[in-house]
C-alpha cells in the first residue's frame, strides 16, 4: 500500500514538472503579398508619374540568410521558345551588409552578362560592394545579376520566337521576383539596369523602352552600331562566316523540320566563334519561325552578294537604327535620371567605340542629358569602371530608403 502511495505521489510531481518547462510559441504572421509590377507594352512616350509609390512588404525568400548567394527563378517569359530551354533562370542576388539586422529597404542595381557569359561578374560586384560600403564610398545597395546565356551563346535580352521573350523575362519576372522577396525600393528611382556588351546593349535598349521600371541605366563597352557599324562588325566583315551561315542553312534545309531541328540543338552544344555569334544575333533580331532551322531570315542567298535590303535592315536595327530610336524614344530618355555609356579605347571590336560615339552625339542633338566615359582599354575592365564609374554612379543617382 505504502509503496502505491509513493509511486502515485512520484508519477504525479513528475508530470507536473514537464507542464512546467513546457514553452509557448506564438504563431508568426503571414507576410504582405506584393503585387506584381505591371509593365507596358512600349510606347514611345510616357507620362510623368503622379501617384504616390506604393511600398508594399516582401515575402519572405525561401534562400538562406546569406548577403550572397545564387538562386533559381521562375521564368514563365522564356516558356515558349524553339530551342527547349527550361522557363526558369539561375540568377545571382548580393544583399547589403545591414539586411538581416534592419527592416530598411534598399535600391536594386540589375546587371545584365555579357554573350556566352554566366554569372562571374558577381563574385566581381560582390568583394567591390563589400568593400566600398565598409569604407562609405557607395551606399547599400542590392545588386542582381542575370545572364543572357543560352543554346545558341545569348539572347541580347530581347523578344524573340525562337529564343523567347528575354525582354519580359527582365522587366516581369526578374524585377517581379526581386521585389516579392527582398526589401527592395520598389520605384522606378531607385531602380538602376547596367551590363557589359550584349548586356551592355540590353540595358540601354530596356533603360530606353521602359523608363517606368528603371530609372538609370549604365551601359560598359555596349554592343552599338554607328551606320556603318553592321558591315564592319565580325559578322559581315570578312566573307568567311556568311559562307559558314550559308553552309549550315543548305544543310538544315535539305532535312525534314525535325532532323533539322535535332542536328541544329546538337550543332548549338559547341562554340562557333564569329559564326556562333552571328547565328545568336540572327534569331534575336531576324528570326523567321516558319522556316527550317536555324529560324532566321539571312540578308545573303551568296557570300558574295547580292544583299536583300529589308533583311539587311532589320540585322542593322538590332544594334543600330539609333538615329531612328533616340527620335521615336526621346520622352522616354528624358525621363531617366542617369545616361552612363563607358567603352575603352583600345576595344578590339572597333564598332564599339564608333557605335557609342554615336549615340552620344544623337543624345546630344536631340538635348537627352547623359555622360560619355572613355577609358584606355579594350574589350570591358569592369573591376575598374565598376569601382570608378558604375557604382558611384547608381550610389548618386539612386534613391535610398528616405524613413530609415
Amino acid at each position: 500500500m505504502k509503496k502505491s502511495f509513493w509511486f502515485l505521489i512520484g508519477l504525479l510531481t513528475f508530470l507536473i514538472g514537464c507542464s512546467a518547462g513546457e514553452t509557448a510559441v506564438s504563431p508568426t504572421a503571414a507576410p504582405s503579398p506584393t503585387p506584381a509590377i505591371q509593365a507596358t507594352a512600349v510606347p514611345t512616350s510616357l507620362p510623368p508619374t503622379t501617384e504616390p509609390t506604393q511600398t508594399p512588404a516582401p515575402t519572405e525568400t525561401a534562400v538562406p540568410q546569406e548577403n550572397f548567394f545564387t538562386t533559381t527563378i521562375p521564368a514563365p517569359s522564356l516558356a515558349e521558345n524553339m530551342l527547349g530551354e527550361p522557363a526558369e533562370r539561375e540568377i545571382a542576388v548580393y544583399l547589403p551588409p545591414s539586411y538581416y539586422e534592419s527592416t530598411t529597404r534598399y535600391p536594386v542595381i540589375y546587371y545584365l552578362a555579357g554573350f556566352e557569359e554566366g554569372l562571374s561578374d558577381s563574385y566581381t560586384l560582390r568583394s567591390l560592394m563589400d568593400t566600398m560600403v565598409a569604407d562609405g564610398t557607395v551606399q547599400e545597395m542590392i545588386i542582381v545579376e542575370a545572364s543572357g546565356y543560352n543554346l545558341l551563346g545569348g539572347s541580347f535580352y530581347v523578344n524573340s520566337p525562337v529564343t523567347g521573350n528575354w525582354e519580359d523575362f527582365v522587366i516581369h519576372d526578374l524585377v517581379q521576383y526581386t521585389d516579392s522577396n527582398f526589401r527592395t525600393i520598389p520605384a522606378v528611382e531607385s531602380r538602376g539596369i547596367a551590363g557589359f556588351s550584349m548586356g551592355g546593349f540590353g540595358a540601354l535598349n530596356l533603360a530606353m523602352r521602359h523608363p517606368e521600371i528603371f530609372g538609370a541605366v549604365y551601359a560598359l563597352s555596349p554592343g552599338l552600331f554607328a551606320p556603318d557599324g553592321l558591315a564592319s562588325s565580325q559578322m559581315f566583315a570578312a566573307p568567311y562566316v556568311a559562307e559558314s551561315f550559308l553552309a549550315l542553312e543548305d544543310e538544315l534545309a535539305s532535312l525534314s523540320p525535325e532532323e533539322a531541328q535535332a542536328q541544329f540543338l546538337h550543332w548549338t552544344g559547341s562554340s562557333h566563334g564569329d559564326l556562333g555569334f552571328t547565328v545568336a544575333y540572327g534569331a534575336a533580331f531576324a528570326p523567321d519561325p516558319d522556316k527550317n532551322a536555324p529560324y532566321i531570315d539571312f540578308p545573303y542567298t551568296a557570300a558574295d552578294g547580292p544583299v536583300d535590303e529589308a533583311t539587311w535592315q532589320r540585322w542593322e536595327s538590332g544594334f543600330g537604327g539609333v538615329t531612328d530610336e533616340v527620335a521615336a524614344y526621346k520622352d522616354n530618355f528624358l525621363q531617366l535620371k542617369g545616361i552612363v555609356i563607358d567603352y575603352g579605347t583600345r576595344d578590339p571590336y572597333r564598332w564599339i567605340p564608333a557605335g557609342c560615339d554615336f549615340l552620344s552625339a544623337e543624345l546630344t542633338a536631340a538635348g537627352i542629358p547623359h555622360e560619355l566615359q572613355t577609358f584606355a582599354g579594350g574589350h570591358g575592365n569592369l573591376v575598374g569602371r565598376a569601382k570608378d564609374v558604375m557604382l558611384p554612379f547608381f550610389s548618386n543617382t539612386l534613391l535610398p530608403d528616405i524613413t530609415a
